[in-house]
This record gives C-alpha cells, structure tokens and sequence, in this order.
C-alpha cells in the first residue's frame, strides 16, 4: 500500500502543535479597520486585553475616544509607556447639558477622530513585534461635576505605512505616467 505523498506533512504539522503548544494569533488586524471597546472600569485602569503584532513595515496606530467626549488615553508597548492622548474639555465644561447629548455623541470612530472635541492621537511604530495595551486615565463625569462615567470607551485601528524611500518612488512613479500620458 502506498501513502500519499501529504500524509507525512501533515503529521508533521500535527506533531509539531502538539509539541509547540498552542499558538498565539495576532489579534490587532493591520488593515485599518476600528477596534471598538466600552468597558466596565474606574478611571485610571486598562483596558481588557493586549493588541499585538508583527509586521516588516512601519504601522500607523491611530486611537480615539468615542461616545462621550473626554476619555483621554496611555497607549504603552510592551508595558513601556510610548505616548498620551491630550486631556480635552469634559462634555459639562463645553456647555453640554447631557452627556449623551449629540454632537458631539458618537459611536463612529471617523467622526470623533475629526471632531476636536475627542481626544485622540497617532503613533507609527517601527517594524517588528509588538504588544500594545491602552490606560483610560481620564473618563468624564456622569453628571454635571459628578463622579466619572463606570466605563471606559476607546476606538483604534493599525496599518502598515509606506516607507519615506517607496512613497518617493511611487510619487516618482505617477509623474513619470502623467508624463508619458501626456505625450500620447
């Protein structure tokens, strides 16, 4: 009898998981798309969770507040400590009478992330592994001059960014088209 040829390979794989032990999926997706998180904390704690990655590109990380304005962030890699997003007013101190009150209440990340009213900021990282965890030190109150809201709301997302070199090139490139184009 014959075995075929994928036979081994595959319990080679299967051996080698039993041996290795499970492994960790990278769960921070480098596409752009949002991260959404609104969860149960007091002022000052982190958020559940570490969003880690590994990537031979520079990504972008872009994080925002969402929802009700003033949560403001720690955004650390590894545990260290890489950069803060600015205290903003509270949603009593712009003169909102409800803090649900929209604008500038929003669930849409976009929208907060183009309304100074949210804080927010953007890191590029370097190539290489990655480990980020996120700090809400600052929540707004839950009414006027009272204590802070129980949770925390945040968005984020990553991407891979061009290197200075490539973008260069590519801006090189589609001149050189327009160019040609325009002698044809």
């Amino acid at each position: 009898m014959r075995v075929p040829r994928f036979l081994p390979l595959i319990a080679g794989a299967l051996l080698l998981a039993l041996v290795a032990g499970p492994v960790h999926a990278a769960p921070m997706p480098l596409d752009g798309s949002w991260v959404r998180l609104d969860e149960n904390m007091a002022e000052g704690s982190f958020f559940t969770g570490n969003w880690d990655w590994e990537s031979a590109c520079n990504v972008a990380f872009t994080i925002t507040d969402i929802w009700v304005v003033s949560d403001a962030f720690e955004v650390y890699d590894f545990g260290k400590l890489v950069f803060t997003t600015p205290k903003v007013p509270d949603w009593d101190a712009l003169g909102l009478l409800d803090p649900r009150t929209a604008p500038p209440y929003t669930g849409d990340p976009d929208l907060a992330l183009a309304d100074g009213r949210f804080s927010n900021g953007l890191h590029v990282f370097g190539s290489g592994t990655h480990s980020i965890t996120i700090r809400d030190y600052h929540i707004p109150p839950m009414t006027a001059g009272g204590n802070p809201f129980p949770d925390g709301t945040v968005a984020f997302k990553a991407a891979c960014t061009p290197e200075p070199g490539t973008l260069g090139l590519m801006l090189l490139g589609g001149v050189a088209l327009l160019a040609l184009r325009r002698k044809v």
